[in-house]
């Protein structure tokens, strides 16, 4: 059983939210706000430090026991690309990241156990080599892949759809080193935020470097793929994570196995814990938000031709509102989140015959 860790359920809690509001926030033109593209991207790279935690986190799973963590991760690689293709059949308003996040998986299936420097060091070439391969690639006016067939769905999966998986591969392979470097030591939590600040800056100045306005490389927009926005948002979100890792760790009393809850510390973990607990059902919580907003954008559609972008900002606040009141009870009172509970027995079924617990 992978270790709890509140900074990492807090982060995935503020990137499902942030993901909300890039659904719902009204607007005329898709003009870029703070959450749109990272909130996705944080949720990528965390996915990576869910690998990592569940293969082990800095103590990786033996060689002997790793057959039934692959096949587990590849089970639910399966599962979230049938749900997210179910999900996005369902509501055409939106762009599901699920299917594109199964195939994250499967990419990173493959560097599972690899040392850190060696992660850190694909995860650098491919946030040059998958932009240069994703320009190489015909599309047509809406910007989804020209070709037919069998190349067309793997160029449309990994180069051009709306979160080509090769292009996002760097964020998991991230986080997934982040898993393996222990997230509980206050040196990586460090590590995290300075490298991350110092990335999304190098980023994000890209675009005033002399001349870079007509190099598409140097531009850190968000979902273009570029390797500016690859380096600059990538480094948002590890910032993000070495900061909630920061001010949410507490040290464990010396005579009792109860974590302390006085002080700035206790004060900080009580206010972000609906986030948190949000952050542990992410599954359930963002299908079910894709279930429920398809029939209010059409119907929004419907009353006002000339709506654009998102919802009014009420369905905003009462979507964050409900969701957070929704988590925290729910895992007071019952713990896991249905769809994490789910997809956890699903992937391991070697475990239905012993009736062991997912």
């Amino acid at each position: 059983m992978a270790p709890r860790l509140m900074g990492v359920d807090v982060a995935r809690g503020l990137a499902v939210i942030g993901m909300f509001a890039a659904h719902l926030w009204p607007r005329e033109l898709l003009d870029e706000r703070i959450f749109d593209g990272r909130s996705a991207i944080l949720f990528a790279t965390l996915a990576g430090v869910s690998l990592g935690l569940v293969s082990g986190g800095s103590r990786p799973t033996p060689s002997g026991r790793r057959g039934r963590v692959v096949g587990g991760i590849a089970i639910r690689a399966a599962l979230l690309i049938v749900l997210g293709l179910a999900l996005q059949a369902w509501n055409p308003y939106l762009l599901v990241i699920l299917p594109y996040y199964g195939v994250m998986f499967v990419l990173a299936l493959a560097l599972l156990f690899a040392p850190r420097a060696v992660l850190l060091g694909v995860a650098a070439l491919l946030a040059v080599v998958a932009p240069w391969l994703a320009s190489a690639v015909p599309v047509d006016a809406y910007g989804d892949t020209a070709l037919s067939g069998a190349g067309g769905l793997a160029t449309q999966a990994l180069l051009v759809g709306a979160y080509p998986a090769l292009v996002w591969t760097p964020f998991v392979l991230v986080g997934l080193a982040a898993a393996r470097s222990d997230l509980t030591r206050t040196r990586t939590q460090v590590t995290l935020l300075v490298a991350g600040t110092v990335a999304a800056t190098v980023g994000y100045s890209a675009r005033f470097v002399p001349g870079a306005s007509s190099i598409s490389w140097f531009d850190p927009a968000d979902h273009e793929g570029m390797p500016a926005e690859i380096v600059g948002s990538g480094g948002v979100a590890a910032a993000v994570l070495g900061l909630l890792l920061l001010v949410t760790a507490s040290r464990r009393a010396t005579s009792t196995d109860r974590e302390p809850t006085g002080g700035a510390a206790g004060v900080v973990r009580t206010v972000l814990r609906p986030l948190a607990a949000t952050g542990a059902q992410p599954l359930t919580v963002y299908t079910a938000h894709v279930l429920i907003t398809s029939p209010l954008f059409t119907v929004y559609r419907l009353s006002d031709p000339d709506a654009a972008y998102g919802l009014p900002l009420g369905h905003l606040i009462a979507a964050v509102v409900v969701t957070l009141a929704y988590a925290t009870l729910w895992q007071r009172f019952v713990g896991r989140g249905p769809l994490e509970r789910a997809v956890g027995a699903l992937s391991r079924p070697w475990a239905w015959s012993a009736g062991t617990r997912p």
